[in-house]
């Protein structure tokens, strides 16, 4: 039972973080549970994607152990679990009416991403569970850094005009290389020596924290821009006093918006 629970909680934890940061329009609570759930079929894609296109075989193109695994964290992980991430993503929410402010994409993407990670991290644990605690705290908080990349870009590519390319490509990109970079470090390290392996961890520490700096921005600046925080702006700001005029709270939402 402690191995279920160490294996589910972190996402619950991460989804229960995201939810509470998109402090504007909350989202159903029924799509939210669904974009979990929906999210474990990227696992099986993941697999798909890798057997139909011989992507464990890419990698050994390589020479030398060092590119093999570099190959490895990109062919075999980052490039198809993301891939199948973004394609449950896409269909889940792209054409909903409840993917209507920018912080959705990020919400949705985490959701999905969690879904992923715990059928990924309940396999590990009940396999090994040493690697429980190093998992809690490292690779699920990883695909929910990813998830915050991608959701970011999908966000913009839908509810921007300027530079819809590059924001379609970075969807796809940005998580794909932070993801890929992420696993490529520690496989690397595991096949270097000693001394290789020790500033590949600080390397590895670093890369984590600007991660997260970056990330966190990234929420909060979808956050910000959320076009229902200038009604709750403005709610708070104005209609407390109860006995303003109807036309002084028209003059009061005028002068709000206007700048």
């Amino acid at each position: 039972m402690w191995k279920l629970l160490v294996a589910v909680v972190p996402a619950a934890v991460l989804i229960v973080y995201i939810i509470i940061r998109d402090k504007y329009e909350h989202e159903p609570i029924g799509k939210i549970v669904l974009a979990f759930f929906v999210g474990m079929v990227s696992i099986p894609l993941d697999l798909a994607l890798i057997s139909i296109f011989d992507l464990d075989e890419l990698p050994y193109l390589f020479d030398g152990e060092i590119l093999q695994q570099v190959g490895t964290a990109f062919f075999s992980a980052a490039i198809p679990e993301e891939i199948s991430k973004f394609v449950i993503l896409f269909l889940l929410v792209w054409w909903s009416k409840d993917f209507n402010e920018r912080m959705d994409g990020i919400v949705y993407a985490v959701c999905v991403s969690m879904g992923f990670a715990t059928i990924e991290n309940i396999l590990y644990v009940f396999d090994d569970p040493s690697c429980a605690w190093g998992r809690a705290l490292f690779a699920v908080p990883g695909h929910f850094l990813f998830a915050v990349l991608m959701g970011f870009f999908l966000s913009l590519a839908k509810f921007t005009v300027k530079h819809k390319f590059r924001n379609w490509t970075m969807t796809l990109v940005a998580p794909i290389l932070a993801h890929g970079i992420y696993d490529a470090i520690l496989m690397v390290s595991d096949v270097v020596s000693v001394g290789w392996s020790a500033l590949l961890t600080i390397a590895f520490y670093i890369f984590i924290f600007m991660l997260w700096r970056i990330c966190l921005n990234k929420i909060s600046e979808h956050v910000e821009t959320s076009p229902f925080s200038y009604w709750r702006k403005f709610r708070d700001k104005y209609q407390k006093n109860k006995n303003i005029s109807d036309d002084q709270q028209i003059d009061n939402m005028k002068d709000f918006f206007d700048r």
